[in-house]
């Protein structure tokens, strides 16, 4: 091969590349906000399946030093419950299992929802998602009797945890005290 074809060679992979490397910049620009959007009403939904009698939500912003896996507090407006958004990073951890805990003003958990699994292993890890995994947390004010999902151990032991450290945070909240209106 001659000097020149490799040459010619290398400059049309780099521009195939560039104009790849556009093109993807492009979509991401015009898609980030509508994905952002679906994300939040996700999250406002699942918000509301884990503390449905709920007079809107306040985010805690002043909380210091929250754990990796708790993403955002939020209190019910009339002081009745706490709703934490958690991130576990369960088989993939650079993909975490999206996790919504409710707890009412006693401080028992009133329900967990998964907002997403997406880096679970299908039919193992995304088990977390099933009804006969999250029923055990309703009720609870401790993590005690909550076990693992055999063959799941991973993404449930994950799960567990971030439920442990929403109930850490838990801790250090006044849930009662209802909010300025």
């Amino acid at each position: 091969m001659k000097k020149n074809d490799t040459l010619k060679s290398i400059i049309v992979l780099v521009s195939i590349c560039l104009v790849i490397a556009a093109a993807m910049a492009g979509v991401n620009m015009l898609t980030k906000d509508r994905i952002a959007a679906v994300q939040a009403e996700k999250e406002a939904n699942a918000l509301e399946a884990v503390l449905p009698e709920n007079a809107g939500f306040e985010k805690l912003s002043d909380i210091a030093d929250l754990p990796e896996t708790v993403k955002a507090v939020y209190r019910d407006k009339d002081g009745e419950g706490i709703a934490m958004l958690l991130a576990a990073k369960g088989y993939d951890s650079s993909n975490p299992i999206s996790i919504a805990v409710g707890f009412d003003k006693d401080g028992n958990i009133t329900k967990c929802h998964v907002i997403s699994c997406t880096g679970e292993t299908s039919g193992i890890g995304t088990k977390v998602k099933g009804e006969s995994f999250l029923s055990q947390f309703s009720g609870k004010g401790d993590m005690g009797g909550v076990d693992t999902i055999s063959g799941a151990t991973i993404s449930s032991s994950a799960f567990l945890s971030a439920v442990e450290d929403a109930f850490k945070v838990l801790g250090t909240i006044n849930i009662s005290t209802e909010v300025d209106k």
